[in-house]
């Protein structure tokens, strides 16, 4: 596998790139990226997207090593994950529940079935946040892992500390975000919702997070959704 880190050259784009990338930036991202992979005709790669147009891309090829919208810089990742071991993560993800052969952002359904019962608006948001912690523990056991409490220690990210997104106090609910577009040529509209977790969580089957790490989490993982990046637990 291969992590790297990219910069959009955002003077490079022409006025038809730049208004795609204000109208329909997840889309854009996703299709500007895969340049950087010519000779595949499926997504061979995962993405996260920063502030600022930086991109953390993870994928099983190497990518190319210069492109005329990208500054690239690419190293090997070959994580050795053992069982106990303790990681400091970040995940942006799009939790959803199925009912009835059609998906529901666990979050909005939350607050829904919380009005269903009748409970107070000021508890709303509780049920919500408590809905998304609950999404990723199931993913957890799903994919070979568990959250620890967590720490009072700052995660030391790559990505840096500047976020756009609204911050949400919890311990490993960072932030939530509602997701609109048009993809070119489409005449029905995209939507999605992303949460950002972070904390720590601990490796308790080796081979099901490797497959986690290196094929992501969840659903939407062609609009930036499911990566997940760790890093030893300082």
């Amino acid at each position: 596998m291969y992590l790297s880190r990219i910069q959009l050259r955002l003077e490079n784009l022409t006025p038809q790139m730049l208004e795609k990338w204000q109208s329909a930036m997840p889309y854009a991202s996703h299709q500007w990226l895969w340049q950087l992979f010519p000779e595949h005709a499926t997504r061979p790669f995962l993405f996260r997207q920063e502030p600022k147009a930086r991109f953390f891309v993870l994928s099983d090829t190497l990518p190319l090593s210069s492109h005329t919208l990208f500054d690239i810089e690419t190293k090997p990742f070959t994580p050795q994950l053992e069982e106990g071991m303790v990681l400091a993560f970040q995940l942006r993800a799009n939790p959803v529940i199925t009912r009835k052969a059609k998906r529901y952002d666990v979050m909005m359904d939350a607050k829904f079935q919380a009005k269903l019962r009748g409970e107070a608006q000021d508890t709303w948001w509780d049920r919500q946040l408590e809905a998304a912690q609950l999404w990723l523990e199931k993913q957890g056991l799903q994919h070979g892992f568990r959250l620890q409490p967590s720490s009072s220690d700052e995660f030391d990210s790559w990505a840096g500390t500047d976020d756009t997104n609204v911050s949400v106090p919890t311990a490993t609910i960072d932030a939530y975000q509602q997701h609109r577009f048009m993809r070119p040529g489409a005449d029905k509209s995209i939507m999605y919702s992303s949460v950002d977790y972070s904390g720590v969580l601990e490796i308790i089957n080796p081979s099901s997070f490797e497959q986690a790490l290196f094929h992501g989490i969840g659903k939407s993982k062609g609009l930036g959704c499911g990566m997940l990046m760790v890093k030893r637990r300082r």
